[in-house]
């Protein structure tokens, strides 16, 4: 029999599964340098949860924590490990008063849901929970489309189990039949069972293929559950510790972040999170499980670029948000015509008038313009920093830069001020 010693040693040999990353880099995060123990520990109950993986890992959480403490701020804390309540429009749909939450770190800046690099999907969601995923994203447009609607009613009525006493795959292939779940069963049978798999995995295609098709016309639906899938909103009421609102991708090997997306409020959605909505498509297939695997909607994203503006852009786009305007506002006024110069000057001088009109100090939103400046384009820093061999050419592409025949050239509000 094995000793409790024997067994730690035992699980930090198998190496650490994603909730228990999600502790390491906790205690990492927390504690700073090693050697780690809980007495230093600021959240004893995560540190106690992977306790044995210390000091193998050591090297690991250390550096996984110094990362970590570039892209949020306050003391962390581990969230995933609980069941959050949730909303009501969850409870119709998905009948369950209880869920797991999005959220599965949290500090006083943000909500973080964590994904390892490699395999991780946004959705993999079972019949009840894929369709209120759907009716949420398309309550959140304030329409009712049929083609939607019609989706949901297919899920309802198509989605089915595969009724067997083991795993798929030792169903299909004898060899792989190691626990011998399928030796008493006649070939008959067999053959009868691996039909009838045949004939959902054709159900999963057609359903599946319809179902991408439709989202990939409609690009607000698919944001939008794209959105519910990351954050967990409408899953869980508002203002639920639940609901995340950073997307965080690690790399365990090298510990770095290889995706870092603030999601943004649902109706003012980052464009990080729409650039990866854009890399995302739909498919059905069997959740496997170790007997009666069952239909589920699940997602595949491929690789994609994360949203870097340029400082020009930042700038537009921090006094656009500040004047309450959109995209479509300026270009019936004209600003398409402009340049990127001409439209930081034009809406400058807009602030400027509305300000005044008001009879509020200029020089103070002015201030308040250049702070909120000033804090983007720290995000935007942390986020070419994180981009590793490309951050050179990031840079770049943020300030303006370019190389023309061993010459640089820098455009927009940048090169004004480089050229002074």
């Amino acid at each position: 029999m094995r000793s409790f010693n024997q067994y730690q040693e035992y699980l930090a040999e198998a190496g650490p599964s994603g909730a228990e990353y999600e502790s390491i880099i906790t205690v990492g995060y927390n504690q700073g340098n090693p050697p780690y123990s809980s007495k230093k520990a600021k959240d004893p109950g995560t540190y106690q949860k992977v306790s044995q993986f210390f000091p193998k890992h050591n090297q690991e959480a250390q550096q996984l924590g110094k990362t970590f403490r570039g892209v949020t701020r306050g003391v962390m804390h581990q969230h995933g490990a609980s069941k959050d309540s949730t909303s009501s429009m969850w409870k119709k749909y998905a009948k369950k008063g209880k869920d797991t939450p999005k959220t599965d770190m949290y500090t006083s800046q943000h909500n973080i849901s964590l994904k390892k690099k490699g395999g991780s999907q946004l959705m993999s969601a079972a019949p009840k929970e894929s369709m209120a995923t759907i009716m949420g994203a398309l309550e959140m447009t304030g329409k009712n489309k049929k083609s939607i609607t019609d989706i949901v009613k297919e899920i309802e009525e198509k989605f089915t189990k595969l009724y067997i006493d083991g795993s798929i795959t030792a169903l299909v292939d004898p060899k792989k039949d190691k626990k011998g779940e399928f030796t008493d069963m006649s070939k008959k049978e067999r053959q009868a069972l691996i039909a009838k798999k045949m004939k959902i995995d054709k159900m999963h295609k057609e359903l599946g293929s319809k179902i991408n098709r439709i989202l990939q016309k409609d690009n607000t639906i698919k944001d939008n559950v794209c959105y519910i899938a990351t954050t967990g909103y409408k899953k869980f009421p508002e203002g639920s510790r639940g609901i995340a609102n950073k997307l965080i991708e690690f790399d365990p090997k090298t510990g770095s972040i290889t995706h870092n997306i603030d999601t943004g409020p649902p109706d003012n959605m980052s464009n990080s999170m729409k650039s990866m909505a854009s890399a995302t498509s739909f498919y059905c297939a069997f959740k496997t499980a170790k007997k009666n695997p069952y239909t589920s909607l699940r997602t595949k994203t491929i690789q994609y670029n994360e949203y870097t503006p340029t400082l020009n852009g930042l700038i537009i786009e921090t006094l656009m948000k500040d004047l309450k305007l959109d995209g479509r506002t300026l270009l019936n006024e004209g600003y398409a015509l402009l340049t990127e110069a001409g439209i930081i000057s034009s809406l400058i001088s807009r602030g400027i008038a509305a300000i005044k009109k008001v009879g509020r100090s200029v020089k103070n939103w002015f201030s308040n313009i250049i702070s909120k400046i000033v804090e983007g384009t720290k995000r935007v820093f942390q986020t070419i920093v994180n981009l590793g061999k490309r951050a050179i050419e990031a840079l770049f592409e943020f300030l303006g830069v370019e190389m023309i025949n061993a010459s640089v050239r820098i455009s927009g509000v940048a090169g004004a001020f480089a050229a002074k």
